[in-house]
């Protein structure tokens, strides 16, 4: 068996290798339902656990999408309330395909805050 290429981690820990474009839409439904809070797309082949898509409900019932490709200075977010465009976002993130990035407003995601 071929090792995975991506890993999905939900809210719950509960864990999916190499998700299909109808398993991602599903743990999406899973969100909008109020089961899971968030969902992480990594790229299993980063040891470094830096190159991921993230997608957590909000309290007013959106989504902010985020991704991040290395360092904190390469990790953005964005709001929307719409789960069709965020599949489409995860999936044509998680499968290399083009789009994505000019889907949503993307902004930096400071951790100023935090430190």
């Amino acid at each position: 068996m071929a090792a995975a290429l991506l890993r999905v981690t939900m809210g719950s820990g509960e864990i999916w290798d190499d998700p299909s474009e109808d398993l991602l839409f599903e743990l999406l439904s899973d969100m909008e339902r109020g089961e899971e809070q968030f969902l992480i797309v990594e790229r299993v082949a980063d040891v470094t656990g830096q190159t991921f898509a993230q997608v957590a409900r909000t309290d007013a019932g959106g989504y902010l999408v985020e991704y991040r490709e290395g360092d904190e200075d390469k990790h953005f977010q964005a709001l929307t309330e719409d789960k069709r465009l965020v599949h489409s976002v995860i999936t044509s993130w998680a499968f290399e395909l083009p789009g994505w990035r000019e889907a949503l407003p993307w902004a930096p995601l400071r951790f100023t805050n935090y430190r």
